[in-house]
């Protein structure tokens, strides 16, 4: 199986980046409170976004507000919504490029972050470049939506289990682990054997109620449903919808876990 950042499903996300917009979730904001705590955010600090996207976590980072934000975004339809959605923001600056291979200015952020991100990226190679990019005492925070939990499906997760047969698992996927986002020992250790420090986990749940139409929306970004053929992903989201709609009378109540860590340079 391939690593998940050499996955063809890291360039799907864009194919529709309204739809993708309009189908993930915002992030509480009781996480932006935590993550302002932590990292003591404020008008004077100079932060570095990983992975972008549409601007789910950029746009309320910027209201906290802060002095400068440079958001890397390696998808250009997905940098292009985030440039409609921020308007003329000077604090903002859009670096269209790959983590990997951007030119990050060293011992420059007093805070980098990651919404839903990370995963996609060399972890170890890359936490190490945002730990020189952070000056002494930076934070580093990394969050994650969990929208599928094995060990605790809830009742439209066993509704539609079924339909995940047979497509490719999530290239992030390990056999006998928690889910990516809450192996809270595999993660941690990532961060301590790159030299962080003060390394703190926290759950976020929040109740979201979803139309038949976003909950297929939703399931139409994950990355083993896009990677999946053009007819089984067609297929795939009409049952969602129809299940959505005639089981569930046409909203589905999902409690969405937001896995969070957060770590000092």
């Amino acid at each position: 199986m391939a690593s998940i950042h050499s996955s063809p499903g890291r360039t799907k996300f864009g194919v529709d980046p309204v739809a993708y917009d309009f189908a993930r979730p915002e992030y509480s904001e009781a996480l932006f409170g935590w993550l302002a705590e932590r990292a003591r955010l404020n008008a004077h600090s100079d932060c570095l976004e990983i992975g972008a996207g549409t601007g789910h976590a950029t746009l309320p980072i910027l209201s906290i507000p802060v002095r400068y934000l440079m958001a890397i975004e390696p998808d250009p339809r997905l940098a292009a919504r985030l440039r409609e959605k921020a308007g003329n923001d000077p604090r903002l600056v859009i670096e269209q490029e790959r983590f990997e291979t951007a030119i990050i200015p060293q011992a420059f952020f007093d805070v980098a972050f990651a919404a839903t991100s990370f995963h996609w990226l060399p972890r170890m190679k890359s936490l190490a470049k945002v730990r020189d990019a952070l000056k002494p005492n930076g934070r580093f925070a990394m969050w994650w939506h969990v929208y599928h939990n094995a060990a605790k499906p809830d009742a439209f997760d066993a509704a539609t289990a079924h339909l995940f047969s047979g497509l490719e698992q999530d290239p992030e996927a390990t056999s006998g682990r928690p889910p990516f986002a809450l192996d809270v020992a595999s993660r941690t250790g990532e961060l301590r054997a790159t030299g962080f420090e003060e390394i703190e986990h926290q759950a976020f749940e929040q109740k979201v109620t979803f139309s038949p139409e976003r909950i297929a929306a939703l399931y139409g970004t994950f990355s083993r449903v896009r990677m999946a053929p053009e007819q089984t992903r067609s297929q795939l989201l009409s049952e969602v919808e129809r299940i959505a709609r005639e089981q569930f009378g046409g909203s589905v109540t999902r409690a969405i876990v937001t896995s969070a860590f957060s770590a000092r340079k």
